[in-house]
């Protein structure tokens, strides 16, 4: 296999990345599993039809949909795991594996800052890693992808670092008491959505390492 940066990549690099890559999956399929296993089963046929806890599953199930998309995205285009990439890709499980849990403390303690602090701090902390995946995934390929997709993928990473940042933030002001976490949802939500959404539109030039100018190295 050919390495991206213009080396000769090895067979084992190949094959321990698509290994690393088939656990990830076994990963995926696990917390999705554990996902549907955290609804306890309500203690009243009033509460089957519970909206907010509903709502919070099926969001809940789509992030790691998406997710599992975006970091299949990241590994299709021969991308080659070396050590840093690893251990971010386990602190991406890590935190992929403890959504269900993060959820489950949502739904029963949803008022309470510490239950909202875990949840969105958790996201944030899978969006970072998944960013940094990215990000160390379109240096390695460097010029192997057209100029349009690398436009594309380094707005996804600059508009999930963004989005980590602002959940982040979020959870030291709901932990030191500055905001509460009914204050949170309506109005916020739909600003940071619009704030992250518009981001991505204003990036129009790639960073230079990522431009398609000749470097200045033999």
């Amino acid at each position: 296999m050919i390495d991206p940066r213009g080396t000769q990549g090895s067979g084992d690099d190949e094959r321990f990345t698509r290994r690393l890559e088939a656990f990830s999956d076994l990963v995926f399929g696990f917390s999705l599993s554990l996902l549907a296993a955290r609804l306890d089963v309500p203690s009243s046929a009033a509460e089957i039809l519970n909206g907010a806890k509903i709502a919070a599953f099926v969001i809940t199930f789509g992030i790691i949909c998406a997710l599992w998309l975006e970091h299949y995205r990241i590994f299709r285009h021969h991308f080659v795991a070396r050590p840093f990439e690893v251990i971010v890709n386990f602190i991406f499980l890590f935190g992929l594996a403890s959504l269900p849990y993060a959820l489950l403390t949502f739904l029963r303690f949803g008022a309470e800052p510490k239950s909202l602090d875990l949840y969105f701090g958790d996201i944030a902390l899978i969006l970072t890693t998944l960013s940094t995946l990215r990000l160390r995934g379109l240096r390695q390929r460097g010029r192997a992808l057209d100029e349009s997709t690398r436009l594309r993928e380094w707005r996804r990473v600059v508009s999930q670092y963004a989005l980590a940042l602002i959940l982040a933030l979020l959870v030291a002001a709901t932990a030191i008491g500055w905001i509460t976490p009914r204050a949170l949802f309506g109005a916020p939500a739909l600003v940071i959505a619009v704030f992250v959404f518009a981001l991505r539109r204003i990036i129009r030039r790639l960073p230079a390492f990522l431009s398609d100018k000749p470097s200045s190295n033999p």
